[in-house]
Formats: C-alpha cells, sequence, structure tokens
C-alpha cells in the first residue's frame, strides 16, 4: 500500500480516484467514475489556496468486493496514484501517517476513509442506476484544531478545514 498525500485524502480523499474495472464489468452492482476539486490554506508548509484535484472509478461487484484507485492533483502534477480493497466487514490498514479502509455500506453505496493523526476524511459514494452522488466530510479529532495531511513535500503538512469546490459522479 503506498502513502496518501493531502490531494489523495482530501477527495478521497480522499480522494477522493480510479477503481479497476476489468474483470468486474460483468458482475458489477456498482460501476461509477468520480472527480473532486478541492481547496486548502495550509500552515505548515504555508501554502494558501493550494488546488487539488482527485478522481477515478470505482466498482463493487455481487460478491461484495470493493477496489478503488486513487489519482490525486496538486499544483497541477499528479502527486499520488493509490490502490484499496475492500470487502464487506473488511478492517483499516495501516497506511504512513495513520490508516486507511474502503467498506461496502450496501449494494449501492461503498466509503472510504482515511486517518490522519488530526482528523479522518470520510468519502461516500451512492450509485442507483442512472444517478451518482458523491459525499465528502472532513471531520477532526477531539481536541484538534488543524487538519492534516501528507504533504507532497514529504511529512504532514498543517491545514485549516479544506473547502470543497466541485464533486461529479457518474455511472458507467
Amino acid at each position: 500500500m503506498t502513502r496518501l498525500t493531502r490531494a489523495s485524502c482530501i477527495a478521497l480523499l480522499v480522494g477522493m480516484t480510479a477503481w479497476p474495472a476489468a474483470g468486474f464489468a460483468g458482475d458489477a452492482i456498482i460501476h461509477a467514475k468520480f472527480g473532486y476539486d478541492g481547496v486548502a490554506d495550509c500552515q505548515n508548509p504555508a501554502i494558501q489556496n493550494l488546488s487539488v484535484h482527485v478522481e477515478g472509478v470505482g466498482t463493487l461487484t455481487v460478491d461484495r468486493h470493493a477496489s478503488l484507485d486513487v489519482t490525486g492533483v496538486a499544483m497541477g502534477i499528479t502527486v499520488k496514484r493509490e490502490h484499496y480493497e475492500g470487502t464487506l466487514g473488511a478492517r483499516p490498514v495501516a497506511v504512513e501517517d495513520g490508516s486507511a479502509s474502503l467498506r461496502v455500506m450496501g449494494r449501492r453505496h461503498l466509503q472510504a476513509i482515511r486517518n490522519y493523526p488530526n482528523n479522518s476524511v470520510v468519502v461516500d459514494m451512492y450509485v442507483t442506476g442512472k444517478t451518482c452522488v458523491l459525499r465528502i466530510e472532513h471531520h477532526l479529532k477531539p481536541g484538534k484544531r488543524q487538519y492534516t495531511f501528507s504533504s507532497p513535500f514529504g511529512g504532514l503538512a498543517y491545514c485549516s478545514r479544506p473547502r470543497t469546490v466541485k464533486t461529479a459522479c457518474e455511472p458507467l
């Protein structure tokens, strides 16, 4: 498992991000592409209005197996590609600077969670027929005041709450 950058976590970071479809298309319950654009103001390193873009494609199969490949872009540069797999009831896995999990929440609902030292990023994808909804939430842990994300420069970045500019989700 590779480490998540701030770009991938914000959309998923999480996101925000591509789910491999090869071999799953015939058995897919959910098969959708998604994207996320966000902005973060970071105090360490000091970067204002850092634009972040995360995109991908997701698949959930009839046997409750899900996979997620995330591509994150910050400052116009692809900073990280990540792969996740999950099944109904799977536990989080350790990744650099925290943990990550991909959960099967139901027949039409996948949830990706990326935990950092100070916060969690929760990404929910709902797909029903030709409708797809992507919801992203950022939660600070008790007693924390800054959000932490893997920095494209190495280590952790300390930022204010990321702002969602745009989300997109489309069934395939």
